[in-house]
């Protein structure tokens, strides 16, 4: 991976990851405060998920050696999930479709992004590719979204449960199971817009040339 491609994913990465905290506090408002922090949100996924695109791939290629399917299914995971995002908003923001809809993109593809990350972390686990704090990291912030991926059956509770935390839905009252689920739900989406911010820092940094050293020698 040559100078200028690390730069690129580098920096992508890192803006990509901003705007996604931005999003995130977006989120945070819209269940305070109110709208339009809702269509904010959902306007900054956008160039978000693109700038994050590269990072994929560079992580494909940091840590797929020697790991080639779990590799790919960690590349695809990642770009599906990506674009399924993208390909969600841009349809709510344009009312092709309505917010319960918009929750199978929205949740399917934060799922697979988890995948991606999970995967990817693991497998860097195992290589020695990424420096093991932040490998961990990644494995702990991407459980809850991979298992979200399993929620996608249960759209219309999410959608209750969201519409009632932002106020839309007087006298709600929120099961303790449900609680826990979307509090660790916005611990990994408040976390993962900061591991990418440090991912792209890795590879904006020497520390990567030496960890793609030991993941060889390993």
């Amino acid at each position: 991976m040559n100078e200028s491609s690390q730069n690129l994913i580098g920096w992508s990465a890192i803006i990509g990851g901003c705007i996604a905290v931005a999003g995130f506090i977006s989120l945070m408002l819209l269940f305070t405060v109110g709208e339009p922090f809702g269509t904010i949100n959902d306007v900054l996924s956008i160039p978000s998920g693109i700038l994050l695109l590269p990072l994929v791939v560079g992580l494909y290629r940091l840590v797929a050696d020697g790991y080639p399917l779990s590799g790919r299914v960690a590349l695809l995971a990642g770009i599906a999930g990506f674009l399924t995002t993208i390909t969600g908003s841009i349809l709510l923001l344009t009312n092709r479709i309505d917010f319960t809809q918009s929750l199978l993109p929205g949740i399917g593809g934060f799922g697979l992004i988890g995948l991606w990350v999970l995967l990817s972390s693991i497998i860097a686990l195992r290589s020695g590719a990424l420096p093991r704090g932040l490998a961990w990291a990644g494995v702990l912030l991407a459980i809850t979204p991979s298992l979200a991926l399993l929620t996608v059956f249960r759209l219309e509770s999410i959608a209750n449960g969201l519409t009632g935390m932002a106020g839309q839905a007087g006298g709600f009252q929120m099961s303790l199971p449900l609680m826990v689920v979307f509090l660790l739900g916005f611990i990994s989406y408040a976390g993962l817009p900061i591991w990418f911010i440090l991912m792209g820092r890795l590879f904006l940094t020497d520390r990567l040339g030496l960890t793609m050293g030991t993941a060889v020698v390993s």
